[in-house]
């Protein structure tokens, strides 16, 4: 649910070799994992869950013509300082179960058991029609993403803006050094808390906050959220397009939070 740049040496395998990677992790119903198979039993092939098992096969096709003696930069490109500028909102969102939903769109409309709360609001599913959040484009935000449950990681993905991670559970010391880069996704662990802060720098449109665990974010973790320049050529706020067979039409939001704009 991540992304990472991984480095493998496979060196120890001789050409012909297979290697895979195997999934222990068990899910049940969605909420958190049941507990990790043995390898045997995830080779198995009894699991109940089609995710269990081999995820990944890697092929040892020939060895290298020279020695591969790359190495990782000991210094890398300094990460942007965003301290400098100004801080123009602050804003919550909570990740849990519970979710309702206070649209009926047949279209933009979903339902499941999943939601996320906006500013300590409603536990709400997923509608596209629904503007949860608004920035103005150049400002910066400081946003805190909550797991509001104690089962399962939450990896959050917020469309189209990198940000950067200014503590874990209320302390900049739990933030590891792999979490110190530019990021998107950001990995909530059960009951745990993370404070961002990002400069909304691009084009206006209209994107997407959900949680990256399938189950999840296709059963109504997810919110609509916006980013406009508090003018032209922009509509605030943003129309909602809703595709037909016969093109795309655009309609007025079926909500927006307050506090969203």
């Amino acid at each position: 649910a991540e992304r990472y740049d991984i480095v493998i040496d496979f060196s120890r395998y001789a050409v012909g070799s297979k290697v895979w990677m195997v999934n222990l992790a068990e899910h049940e119903d969605g909420k958190a994992p049941s507990g990790d198979l043995s390898i045997a039993e995830a080779l198995s092939g009894k699991s109940s869950d089609p995710c269990v098992g081999k995820i990944l096969e890697f092929r040892i096709v020939r060895d290298p013509p020279t020695p591969d003696v790359s190495q990782v930069l000991p210094v890398l490109i300094p990460n942007p300082d965003l301290s400098k500028i100004p801080v123009a909102r602050t804003r919550t969102f909570e990740f849990g179960r519970g979710g309702t939903q206070t649209t009926n769109d047949p279209v933009t409309s979903f339902f499941g058991p999943w939601g996320v709360k906006t500013n300590g609001g409603d536990m709400l599913n997923a509608d596209f029609g629904r503007v949860s959040a608004a920035p103005g484009k150049d400002t910066r935000e400081i946003w805190t993403l909550r797991n509001g449950g104690g089962g399962w990681d939450h990896p959050i993905h917020i469309h189209f803006e990198e940000g950067r991670i200014l503590s874990r559970d209320g302390s900049a010391r739990n933030v590891p050094a792999w979490e110190k880069g530019r990021k998107d996704v950001y990995r909530l662990r059960p009951g745990g808390e993370l404070t961002i802060t990002m400069q909304f720098r691009d084009w206006g449109g209209m994107f997407m906050e959900h949680c990256h665990n399938t189950v999840h974010e296709d059963n109504a973790m997810l919110i609509r959220w916006e980013l406009d320049d508090r003018g032209e050529p922009f509509m605030r706020p943003l129309p909602t397009p809703i595709p037909t067979p016969q093109g795309v039409t655009f309609v007025a939001p079926d909500d927006i939070l307050r506090g969203a704009l």
